[in-house]
């Protein structure tokens, strides 16, 4: 069977855990693993390191393809950009190939760069580009930390490849006086502070060129939940800043050697139009203008497989 190619795509996809499966065998013991992702992201704008660092243990040996990858891990978890650097420790579960959940726990600082970070009064706020342009002078060194949970879920029937990434994510910001609300670049988000985000990618994707080519297409569906103490006093509290986007997805992996420390060299590309969005559908920006990313990622082990 192929390998599956772990390509997650910085700050336009989804950055859990791959679960870095071996082609023709599963993991040993005790493995201790490297991913690191750079993506450039346009529409919106952003330039992005992810990397995971992580020690695994296998639960249990089986020669099934859908049982055979399966681990515990913890590992570090560093994400930087010009505007913010998030670092901290993470925790995976894999009981089986096809199923995993994690979770990161990241200490966050913005460094006051970018016109980021930009605390907003009210989950109604304008927190599009031009208002966050304009109103650069709310731009603030800000520190706090997030937690993200995460699910994937991933299969492959002859060529055909489906996956689903899930993750919620909460921020714990010191914001200003009066703001409820931080615009979160890495989601393109109005995120309610101190509150829950959801996003979702599924992908169906063919796999071709013995495991080497993916494409297809990644629905993308970003919904943050707001309660009480995000809206302003005595204002109505509805705001819907829920977004959905939709668009193909085109990834090449040169080279794929088990138990390499550079392995998996991935070039991929992400055009995505955004079918739904407050301000990227005619009000900051027209609706044919697509958010375009690319980017290259690679993963390796470091210690011997046997």
């Amino acid at each position: 069977m192929p390998r599956l190619a772990p390509l997650y795509l910085g700050l336009l996809l989804a950055l859990p855990a791959s679960a870095q499966m071996l082609q023709d065998r599963g993991p040993p013991q005790h493995r201790v693993v490297q991913r690191n992702t750079f993506a450039l992201r346009y529409n919106p704008l952003g330039l992005l390191y992810d990397g995971r660092f992580a020690y695994r243990y296998r639960l249990y040996e089986s020669q099934s393809v859908a049982l055979r990858d399966n681990f515990v891990g913890v590992g570090l978890a560093p994400t930087m950009s010009p505007a913010f650097l998030k670092v901290g420790p993470y925790v995976e579960f894999n009981p089986l190939s096809v199923l995993g959940v994690w979770a990161a726990f990241q200490r966050a600082q913005y460094y006051g760069t970018f016109d980021l970070l930009q605390g907003f009064p009210s989950a109604t706020s304008d927190f599009g580009d031009r208002a966050i342009k304009a109103n650069s002078a709310r731009r603030l060194p800000v520190s706090g930390w997030e937690l993200t949970l995460g699910l994937n879920f991933q299969a492959r029937v002859g060529p055909l490849v489906v996956r689903d990434m899930a993750r919620l994510v909460n921020g714990h910001y010191g914001l200003r006086d009066g703001d409820r609300i931080y615009y979160d670049q890495f989601y393109d988000v109005g995120a309610p502070n101190r509150g829950w985000t959801l996003v979702n990618d599924a992908d169906v994707l063919w796999q071709g060129l013995d495991g080497r080519l993916l494409a297809g297409a990644r629905y993308t569906f970003t919904n943050p939940f707001y309660d009480a103490s995000h809206f302003e006093p005595g204002e109505p509290q509805q705001a819907d800043n829920a977004m959905h986007r939709v668009g193909p997805f085109l990834g090449y992996t040169f080279s794929s050697v088990d138990g390499a420390r550079f392995n998996t060299p991935t070039a991929f590309l992400l055009v995505q139009w955004w079918v739904k969005h407050r301000f990227r559908t005619g009000a900051d920006t027209p609706q044919a203008l697509p958010l375009i990313g690319a980017g290259f990622q690679f993963t390796g082990d470091f210690l011997p497989l046997d």
